[in-house]
């Protein structure tokens, strides 16, 4: 037949809890901490939390957002590390235009112009072209205005020339 038998806990505050006799519970009735007293001083068993299973208090001792024992990979020189690859293959991925601030960009990247829209154009030195997506050159501007102002008499205005 099972017997009962009281086991009674130290029990108050934390911070007045004091140091707990080897193999002795202690339960903080402010922020709900069971510890157990060992030789080197209190541990904590386990502390009421919401969720998770780490104990910041356990595992962050000195509070700086990082896990204690991880702290160390902050002072390891990369030759220190093994088992890293000696290449690292590239991978395929995408920048935003305002993050290119230098170096050239390939056409083929760039959009094209329009008579909406600004863009690359190709010039071309044809004075007879209907293209909306290529662009006079100064030469062949040039050339048909020289086409066109030899073509008025002298004392002969544009006004005359489109009959108004």
């Amino acid at each position: 037949m099972p017997r009962k038998v009281l086991i009674q806990l130290r029990r108050g505050l934390e911070a007045s809890i004091g140091l707990l006799e080897v193999g002795e519970l202690g339960y903080c009735t402010d922020t709900q901490k069971l510890y157990i007293g060992t030789a080197g001083g209190n541990i904590v068993l386990a502390a009421a939390q919401a969720t998770g299973d780490m104990l910041k208090s356990i595992y962050d001792t000195n509070n700086d957002g990082k896990v204690d024992n991880a702290e160390s990979a902050d002072s390891v020189p990369w030759s220190g590390i093994s088992g890293k690859p000696t290449a690292f293959a590239p991978v395929a991925h995408a920048h935003a235009a305002a993050d290119i601030t230098s170096g050239i960009v390939a056409a083929a990247r760039l959009p094209a112009a329009s008579v909406s829209a600004a863009g690359v154009v190709q010039l071309i030195d044809a004075t007879n072209s209907t293209s909306v997506v290529q662009a006079a050159t100064a030469n062949a501007v040039k050339r048909a205005y020289d086409l066109a102002s030899g073509k008025l008499g002298p004392g002969v205005t544009w006004n005359q020339l489109k009959g108004v």
